[in-house]
C-alpha cells in the first residue's frame, strides 16, 4: 500500500482513455483505493479501469435534466461510506499536487487539519504529450485558475457536508471542518494540451449535457465553437508561465508556493476596490483582483493601489527591488522599513514623523486605512482639512480627498502626482 494513512480517491469518468494512463501514474504511490463513477463510457475507459487492481467501478446514469447536478450529487455523496483517513475528490484531469503529499497530510492530521482547499493552474502545452512520464513532469506551465481553487481532500470522519455547488468550484463543508493556515496543495488542470484535444474533448462532453444545464450556462463552455476554444487556448498559452513547485521552479518549497501573495494580502496595501475601478478589465473578466495582481497585474505593471507607482519605486531605489519580484513585495519588506516612498505621491519619512507612526507600523498603511477621515494627508504641502472644508461632498462620499483633488485639479499625466515630490 502506499503509505501508513489510508487514502480513498473518488472521481467520475467517461471516455477517459486518453488521460486515465497519466491519472494513474500521479495517483498510483498516493492512493490506496479508487471510486470510479463511470457514464457509461464507450471507449477503452473501462478495459484501463478494470486491469488496474485497485479500482472498484460504479456504473451511474442521469435520471434528471442536468448531468451538472448529478455530478453535485455525487460529489456529496460517493464518499460517506469511507473509512480512510483521507478521501480526494477529483476529476480524471486534475492532478493534485504536493512534491510529499502523503508526509504533508501526516503533517496535517498530526496538528488536527481536515480539509485542505486547492490552488489551481490551468495547464497548457503546444501538442498532447506521448512521453512515458507524470504530466506534472511533461507540461510545467500553466496561469493560475480561480475556479480550480477548491476543496479537494478531506477526512470523511471529521465532515459531515460537503455541499458542493456545480462543477465543484464552490463547497461549503459542514462538520469539524479545519484548514491549513497557508495553501500548499496544488490542482493542476491538464486541458488545454495542444488545440487539438480541447476542441476533440469539448464536443464529447457537449454530448452529456442536459436541457437544464443549457439553461443554467452550466458547462457551456463545451458549446463554444472550435474558433472559440482556439481563442481560449491561445489566452492561456500567452498568459502562462512556471508554476510554483514544477519546472524552473522546482526548488520552491510549498510552504513559500504564495508566499508572495500573502505579503501582499497581508500588508494592508492592496486596494481591490480601487483596482477593480482602475482597471475595469479584470472587473468585466470577473477575476479575483488580488489574485489578477499578484499573478499578472504587478508583471504588467498595475498600481495596487493610488500611491505606489512601481515603475517609480523601482526606478528611484535600485538597491531595494530585487529583479523578478513584484516591487510591492520589496516595498512591504524592506523598502518601507528604510524609508523609501512608493510613489510622488506619498512621503513616508515625512508621514510618519508628522503623524507619530513608530518604526513597527507602515505609513502607507496607516493612511490607507485613515483617508476618509480627512485628518491624514499624504503630502506636507497638501492642506487636507482646508480641501475638505470646501469639498465637502468628498467626505461625504468616502472619498480619498488627496486622490480626488489629483483627479480633478490636474490633467492625466498631471494626476499622478508630478511636482509634488521630487525624485530622490
Amino acid at each position: 500500500m502506499p503509505g501508513s494513512q489510508r487514502i480513498d480517491l473518488y472521481c467520475l469518468c467517461w471516455n477517459d482513455e486518453r488521460t486515465l494512463p497519466y491519472f494513474f501514474r500521479h495517483y498510483d504511490s498516493i492512493v490506496d483505493r479508487y471510486f470510479v463513477y463511470d457514464n457509461g463510457s464507450t471507449d477503452g475507459s473501462i478495459s484501463l479501469l478494470d486491469n488496474h487492481g485497485r479500482v472498484e467501478i460504479t456504473h451511474f446514469d442521469v435520471p434528471g435534466d442536468s448531468f451538472v447536478e448529478e455530478e453535485c450529487r455525487l460529489g456529496d455523496t460517493m464518499w460517506r461510506n469511507s473509512d480512510a483517513d483521507w478521501v480526494i475528490i477529483t476529476d480524471i484531469d486534475e492532478h493534485i499536487f504536493h512534491p510529499r503529499l502523503t508526509q504533508y497530510l501526516e503533517e496535517c492530521r498530526d496538528q488536527g487539519i481536515t480539509a485542505v482547499r486547492s490552488t489551481g493552474y490551468e495547464m497548457v502545452s503546444d501538442s498532447f504529450p506521448i512521453e512515458q512520464k507524470p504530466l506534472c513532469e511533461i507540461v510545467t506551465l500553466g496561469t493560475r485558475s480561480s475556479g480550480h481553487d477548491r476543496l479537494c481532500i478531506f477526512n470523511p470522519k471529521e465532515l459531515t457536508g460537503t455541499n458542493f455547488g456545480p462543477g465543484r468550484h464552490t463547497a461549503e463543508p459542514t462538520g469539524n471542518v479545519v484548514w491549513p493556515p497557508h495553501p500548499q496543495v496544488l490542482l493542476l488542470h491538464f486541458k488545454q494540451l495542444g488545440v487539438d484535444y480541447p476542441i476533440a474533448r469539448s464536443a464529447e462532453l457537449s454530448r452529456g449535457l442536459k436541457p437544464r444545464d443549457v439553461t443554467e450556462g452550466w458547462g457551456v463552455h463545451y458549446l463554444w465553437s472550435s474558433v472559440e476554444i482556439v481563442k481560449n487556448w491561445l489566452d492561456v498559452r500567452t498568459a502562462s508561465g512556471p508554476v510554483p513547485g514544477l519546472g524552473t521552479l522546482k526548488h520552491i518549497d510549498p510552504a513559500d508556493y504564495f508566499n508572495e501573495e500573502r505579503i501582499v494580502e497581508h500588508s494592508g496595501l492592496f486596494d481591490a476596490k480601487w483596482y477593480l475601478e482602475a482597471y475595469p478589465d479584470v472587473e468585466s473578466a470577473g477575476a479575483d483582483p488580488l489574485m489578477h495582481y499578484c499573478n499578472y497585474g504587478w508583471k504588467e505593471g498595475r498600481r495596487p493601489n493610488f500611491y505606489f507607482d512601481p515603475e517609480w519605486f523601482c526606478a528611484n531605489y535600485p538597491e531595494v527591488h530585487t529583479a523578478e519580484r513584484n516591487p510591492l513585495c520589496d516595498y512591504v519588506v524592506r523598502g518601507e522599513k528604510e524609508g523609501a516612498s512608493p510613489s510622488q505621491l506619498f512621503d513616508v519619512e515625512w508621514y510618519r514623523g508628522a503623524y507619530g507612526i513608530s518604526m513597527g507600523q507602515s505609513p502607507l498603511q496607516h493612511y490607507l486605512s485613515q483617508r476618509s477621515t480627512g485628518r491624514f494627508s499624504p503630502l506636507p504641502d497638501f492642506d487636507v482639512v482646508e480641501y475638505c472644508q470646501t469639498h465637502p461632498e468628498v467626505l461625504d462620499s468616502g472619498n480619498d480627498p488627496f486622490e480626488s483633488y489629483c483627479k480633478s485639479n490636474a490633467e492625466p499625466a498631471e494626476a499622478s502626482g508630478a511636482g509634488y515630490h521630487e525624485e530622490r
